[in-house]
């Protein structure tokens, strides 16, 4: 048998020893590569989350921090695009705290020694650092530790930090609205888009005197316009008056104003309803709307509501339905207002009023027109006799006494009667004709109506085109003054009067009962005044010279007297002139006096204090009374012309003049007797101890030059009254 040789044995040997570790080595590699794929995919998976982690940090706008013990330092990263690397910033803790508000700091070292000793919950604070501009920013810093050391406190700290300025003032800006829609003095609601109540502020509960309101329709509780909805969804807005019903059953007037909002955290909308309680505004508006359209002192309606009352009227007219227009003017309140004062002409309008309006309750309408003025609207058939009845009425009502302030007024009125359509279809033509009417009544001698025909607004039309002559005559100076002489017992002349003449182109001479009534109504009466005194001053300046210093007596109207330049004008007046004040009387009439105020009595006490000589003229006319004698600053009284009629015949009379000059002459004051017209009447107030007369009797009225010849020459007249 043959056997193997050693060689062989070993190579053997060598081989299966080479096959294992040719298979382990396999089976190692084979091991090998499958724990690398193992090893790959879980690094593959460990980037993709860190990955996923920072596009949730970019997207939530947080960053991540961390903090270590060993040096005390901390690290950011923050993620503003994923498609870049991180930001890094570092830092101490020390540094950080330089940078927080000063009111923050306190709390941020506690809340972080805290944690890191391990006695608190995990870092929640929101504090305020400041950026690179100094704006204070709000920041929300969250972490945890995550190492401890052996006794528990943190060597290692993460979490993240996330800006929240935005949402902090959104949050305050909602705390703010929370408060306002609560606490709002005007009612508020939140309604759903079908208008239905979600909630309701205090104010809103209280107008209505209900709680249980959200799930209520706003309808329940208004009345609303039917166009609202649709104006509402045109612009997203809407705003109406309305009226709210409450519990109660009362009606507020409320504005309601409607608006769309949607909520921050969805894409639901919701309408804020405001309600605001304009009880007051409507009030307001309902007494300005009566001012408007009322005369505020006589409760009439007024002008601008006549005019509207008075157009609709005039479209139902036609020659079966006529409207009567009747035009009223009260005669004497001039005298009443300047004696009495303003008060009393107020008090006088009332009661016109009051006694007119009754009248035309039935089937017209009274209202004041201005002044006192008045309108009557009358409606009537085809026979106009009940217009004129009508105004029968009204003028006996006017004619009955009145007591005001104690003493009894009696005046009357004037009426002009204008009938549409046949005297106008129109507003302002029928009371134009009404008015000319009424002047003709006024002219025609008082307390008596007139009906309008055509000739009266030739009248009317003269009498605008005399007032404007009269307006341009006395801004040029172009009216005339003469001068009517005063004598003493003895007929010497010691004065004279100055009065105004003014003879126009187109109507000839003028009369001063007309164009001085006509100045004084329509506010040329202290210009008037002003050219008088001017003129009365040149007069006596022309006599001094002429070697006669006699005083020029001027008159001074009610609204003169009360014209604050007044004493400037008289001593401009004798300053250029070069007399004295003793050398112009200051005529004035007792019913200025007659005023509540003081005032005309002040004034002119400091006019005769200067040296003026003050005259009450037209004593025993108006309201006289003795009792002025002695507290009113008079140096002499003319005894008016009507106490001189049938003087010499009547005993009652004389003895009335008796009294009145005893009393003058006991008092120091001075009279002088106008009008005198005869030798018996001259005879008896020489007898009854008058001082000083005028009158056509002794002398008219005569132009300065006249003057300065008949001083000369009146020694004849001393004889004949001698």
């Amino acid at each position: 048998m043959s056997s193997k040789s050693p060689d062989s044995h070993a190579i053997a040997l060598l081989e299966r020893r080479l096959a294992r570790e040719r298979a382990a080595r396999k089976a190692a590699e084979t091991l090998l590569s499958s724990k690398s794929s193992e090893v790959y995919e879980a690094l593959l998976r460990s980037s993709d989350t860190q990955r996923l982690l920072e596009m949730a940090l970019w997207a939530s706008g947080e960053s991540i921090w961390e903090w270590s013990a060993e040096d005390d330092t901390y690290i950011t990263r923050s993620f503003a695009n994923p498609d870049l690397p991180p930001r890094v910033a570092s830092g101490s803790l020390q540094q950080l705290a330089q940078h927080l508000h000063p009111d923050d700091r306190d709390r941020f070292w506690l809340s972080w020694r805290m944690h890191a000793a391990g006695a608190s919950e995990p870092l929640d604070l929101a504090i305020r650092v400041s950026n690179s501009r100094r704006h204070w920013r709000w920041i929300r810093v969250r972490g945890k530790a995550v190492e401890l050391s052996a006794d528990g406190t943190a060597q290692r700290i993460v979490g993240t930090v996330k800006d929240i300025t935005a949402h902090r003032e959104a949050e305050y800006s909602f705390r703010l609205m929370a408060s306002a829609f609560a606490s709002s003095r005007d009612a508020m609601l939140v309604l759903r888009d079908n208008w239905q109540i979600i909630e309701a502020n205090d104010a809103f509960q209280q107008l209505t005197g209900e709680q249980g309101l959200p799930g209520r329709a706003l309808s329940d509780y208004l009345r609303l316009p039917d166009n609202l909805q649709q104006r509402f969804d045109d612009g997203g807005h809407a705003q109406c008056e309305t009226r709210l019903r409450a519990r109660s059953g009362v009606e507020v007037p409320v504005e309601l104003t409607l608006s769309r909002f949607a909520a921050e955290d969805s894409t639901l909308s919701y309408l804020i309803a405001t309600l605001r309680d304009i009880t007051d505004r409507k009030r307001t508006e309902t007494a300005l709307e009566r001012v408007a359209r009322f005369d505020a002192l006589t409760e009439l309606p007024n002008r601008s509501s006549l005019q509207q009352q008075l157009s609709l009227q005039l479209r139902k007219v036609d020659a079966n339905r006529q409207l009567a227009v009747l035009f009223i003017d009260l005669d004497g309140f001039k005298q009443v207002n300047d004696s009495l004062g303003h008060q009393a002409g107020d008090e006088l309008l009332r009661i016109v009023a009051a006694r007119l309006g009754p009248l035309l309750a039935d089937n017209g309408l009274l209202a004041r027109w201005g002044g006192d003025e008045f309108v009557a609207l009358q409606r009537v058939g085809a026979d106009r006799e009940q217009t004129l009845q009508l105004a029968e009425r009204l003028l006996h009502q006017l004619s009955q006494d009145m007591q005001i302030r104690g003493h009894r007024i009696s005046i009357s009125g004037s009426i002009g009667i204008a009938f549409a359509p046949e005297d106008g279809s129109d507003a302002e033509t029928i009371l134009r004709h009404a008015d000319a009417a009424m002047y003709a009544a006024k002219h025609a001698g008082k307390n008596r109506c007139k009906v309008y025909h055509p000739g009266l607004t030739a009248d009317a039309l003269e009498r605008v085109t005399l007032l404007a002559q009269l307006r341009t005559a006395i801004d040029n100076e172009e009216l005339d003054f003469v001068l009517q002489p005063k004598f003493n017992a003895r007929g010497e002349v010691v004065g004279a009067e100055l009065l105004a003449r003014w003879e126009t182109a187109l109507n000839g001479v003028i009369s001063p009962g007309v164009f001085v009534p006509l100045a004084e109504q329509n506010g040329m009466a202290v210009g008037l005044g002003r050219l008088a005194i001017r003129r009365a001053a040149d007069y006596a300046a022309c006599l001094a010279a002429a070697g006669r210093p006699l005083p020029v007596a001027v008159n001074i109207s009610a609204w003169q007297v009360m014209d604050d330049r007044l004493g400037e004008v008289l001593h401009s007046a004798c300053m250029n002139a070069g007399i004295t004040p003793a050398q112009l009387e200051l005529e004035v009439t007792e019913s200025i006096f007659l005023q509540e105020s003081d005032a005309p009595v002040q004034h002119l006490t400091a006019l005769r204090e200067q040296g003026f000589p003050i005259v009450m003229d037209d004593f025993g006319t108006g309201y006289s009374s003795l009792g002025y004698l002695r507290r009113l600053p008079f140096d002499t009284i003319k005894i008016d012309r009507s106490f001189l009629i049938d003087v010499d015949l009547d005993v009652k009379s004389q003895r009335l003049l008796t009294g009145i000059v005893d009393l003058c002459r006991s008092l120091g004051i001075g009279t002088v007797a106008e009008g005198v017209e005869t030798r018996e009447q001259l005879d008896l107030l020489r007898r009854l101890g008058v001082a000083q007369y005028q009158g056509y009797y002794l002398a008219r009225p005569m132009s300065l030059a006249a003057m300065l010849k008949f001083l000369p020459r009146h020694a004849e007249l001393q004889e004949t009254l001698g």
